[in-house]
C-alpha cells in the first residue's frame, strides 16, 4: 500500500544559528552583571577551620566577638564549662574589654551576646557583664603583654585541686618547655575581689594557674592561645589522673627540667615560663629546679 510521504522534518542545518536569537533578558539592577560577562573571582573569606573563625585583626570588634563565641562553644563541647559557667575575654589596642555577657549559655552564644567595657570593667552599654570581669581586669593590669583571658572549670583540673593533689611536678616534657608547671592558687572567694589578688602573683610568672575549688584561668596572645593552655591544662591533668591510677608518678629530675628549658630558644619558644630561674618556681613546684 502506497503511503503519502510526510512533511519533511527539518535537519540540524536548518536550525537558525545561535546568533538570531534573541539574548535572554536579565535585569541588572536585581541579579547583577552575569559572570561570563565581566572579570569575577570568589570573595574573600575569614579564615575558618570546622566553622571557627580562626584569625581577626585586634581592633576588629566583630570579629573578636565571633571568636569568643566559637571558644565559648568549644569549651562547651570539651566539657571545660556547662550551662552559664566560665567567661572569655579580649583586649582591644585601646585598653577596652571584650567579655561576655551574664547569664547566658556559654555553649550557644551569639555575638550580640559579647560586651564592651572600659579597661575597668565597666559595662559601656549598661549591660550586666560576668561577674567575673574583676579577675579579667587583674590579669590585664598585672600583664600588658596579654591580650585574652579564658576562664573555665575543667573536670580534672578542678577535681585535683578538690582533692589537694598538685599539678605542679615536672612530669610532661611538653608542659615543661612551654608554661614551665601548672600551680594551683589558695581558695579565694569567687567574685570578689580576694580571687583575683590570689591570683596576680601566678601571672605574674605564668600563663595558667587552677583556682582551688573554683576552676582554671589561662592568658594568651590571643583567644585562641589562650584557650590552647586551657586544653593543655586540662590534658595534662587526665594523663596525670591515668598515670596516678596505674602507679606512682614520678618527676623528670632537677637535670633532666634545665636540659629541656635549654631547648625553648632553639625552639623559638619565649612566652611566659614559672620554671625559669629567677621566677621563684620553688614557691608553687613540687620538684624545685632552684630549691
Amino acid at each position: 500500500m502506497h503511503m503519502p510521504p510526510s512533511d519533511p522534518t527539518p535537519g540540524i542545518d536548518d536550525i537558525p544559528p545561535a546568533a538570531h536569537c534573541a539574548p535572554p533578558v536579565v535585569d541588572q539592577a536585581r541579579f547583577g552583571t552575569p559572570i561570563g560577562t565581566t572579570p569575577w573571582s570568589a570573595p574573600a573569606t575569614p579564615p575558618q577551620r570546622h566553622g571557627v573563625l580562626t584569625e581577626a585583626a585586634h581592633d576588629d570588634k566583630a570579629a573578636l566577638a565571633q571568636q569568643i563565641c566559637d571558644v565559648m562553644r568549644l569549651m562547651y563541647q570539651q566539657e571545660v564549662v556547662v550551662a552559664n559557667d566560665g567567661n572569655v575575654s579580649c583586649r582591644l589596642p585601646n585598653g577596652n574589654i571584650l567579655i561576655t555577657a551574664s547569664g547566658v549559655l556559654k555553649g550557644f552564644m551569639t555575638p550580640d551576646q559579647v560586651i564592651e567595657c572600659d579597661s575597668q570593667g565597666n559595662s559601656l552599654d549598661g549591660r550586666k557583664v560576668t561577674t567575673e570581669i574583676k579577675m579579667h581586669v587583674a590579669a590585664y593590669e598585672m600583664r600588658p603583654d596579654v591580650r585574652a583571658v579564658v576562664h573555665g572549670h575543667p573536670i580534672y583540673a578542678v577535681a585535683f585541686s578538690l582533692a589537694g593533689i598538685s599539678l605542679a611536678e615536672c612530669t610532661i616534657p611538653e608542659i615543661i618547655v612551654t608554661m614551665g608547671t601548672i600551680p594551683t592558687a589558695p581558695y579565694s572567694t569567687p567574685s570578689t575581689y580576694d580571687l583575683p589578688d590570689g591570683l596576680k602573683p601566678f601571672l605574674a610568672r605564668g600563663d595558667a594557674v587552677i583556682m582551688e575549688r573554683h576552676g582554671v584561668v589561662c592568658v594568651g596572645s590571643d583567644l585562641f592561645d589562650a584557650f590552647k593552655k586551657m586544653e593543655m591544662v586540662e590534658h595534662t591533668a587526665k594523663i596525670t589522673h591515668a598515670a596516678r591510677l596505674l602507679g606512682e608518678v614520678k618527676p623528670i629530675a632537677p637535670p633532666g627540667v634545665q636540659q629541656l628549658l635549654d631547648t625553648r630558644k632553639e625552639l623559638g619558644i619565649y612566652t611566659k615560663n614559672n620554671l625559669c630561674d629567677g621566677c621563684g618556681a620553688r614557691e608553687v613546684c613540687a620538684s624545685p629546679l632552684y630549691p
